[in-house]
């Protein structure tokens, strides 16, 4: 069976491409990686990437055994990062995801008229939600303690969009003191992966090791540190979205109140 056209051109040829910038592989080695059984879909794209100039091949010989081993030519290493730098660029266009992420702040938020709420995004489809709310935007997060009903924040995520971020932690301890007793918290964070296109994407792009971001427990972890209590954390499209609560009752006045 022939490889369709998009299997040529579209994710089977990057995800080659991808192996092949970490590590030089036979065709076999590749098939097993992908877990593609036929050789029949594999080789018509080596094949085309070859064609291409942007992957070689070097025969190795062991015995009367003889194979050939792939490997991404310098334009091909220029091609992969152009393409990474391309996919960064679309990601981080906070235009192409926002109506995603306003999809579900309105499921788990709810926002009265004339609240005081803080937010560190200031964007026109989250002014148009916020429009009846007492509204301070403020990435920096030099506001008064102890006044707004609402904050929402986006922690990691200022990474991916050219902003500079503190550390989280003292972000969140930033937030939980901006809050009213009884006050939420909606935190959005990006949910660390093991991904492989990730991992390459943010090692070639951002020169960072590890790909930013947190799983859920590390989120919930450093939003009760603070002293939130933390009600839900949902995933979703490679965002974390947290739902904490600045506790009515604090934790020194309940103890203080038994002496």
């Amino acid at each position: 069976m022939q490889p369709t056209r998009s299997e040529i051109t579209g994710n089977l040829q990057a995800r080659i491409m991808m192996l092949l910038r970490e590590e030089q592989l036979c065709g076999v080695d590749l098939m097993k990686r992908l877990r593609i059984k036929s050789p029949g879909t594999i080789y018509p794209v080596l094949d085309v990437l070859r064609t291409k100039g942007l992957i070689d091949f070097k025969v190795e010989a062991a015995g009367a055994a003889r194979k050939k081993i792939y490997f991404l030519t310098d334009i091909g290493i220029r091609r992969m990062h152009d393409h990474l730098s391309s996919s960064v660029k679309f990601c981080c266009d906070t235009s192409n995801y926002v109506g995603k992420i306003m999809e579900v702040l309105k499921e788990l938020v709810e926002i009265k008229r004339r609240e005081k709420v803080l937010s560190t995004l200031d964007h026109d489809e989250l002014k148009c939600f916020l429009r009846n709310a007492d509204v301070t935007y403020s990435s920096d997060l030099k506001v008064p303690t102890d006044t707004y009903d609402k904050a929402l924040s986006f922690l990691g995520v200022g990474c991916l969009i050219g902003r500079e971020t503190s550390d989280i932690a003292t972000h969140v301890n930033q937030l939980y003191a901006s809050l009213k007793k009884g006050g939420i918290l909606l935190a959005i964070e990006t949910e660390k992966t093991d991904n492989m296109f990730s991992q390459i994407l943010f090692e070639d792009v951002f020169g960072l090791e590890d790909p930013p971001g947190l799983n859920k427990n590390e989120l919930r972890a450093i939003l009760e540190k603070a002293g939130f209590t933390t009600l839900s954390v949902t995933a979703k499209m490679g965002l974390l979205y947290a739902v904490a609560k600045k506790p009515s009752v604090n934790k020194r006045e309940i103890v203080g109140s038994g002496d």
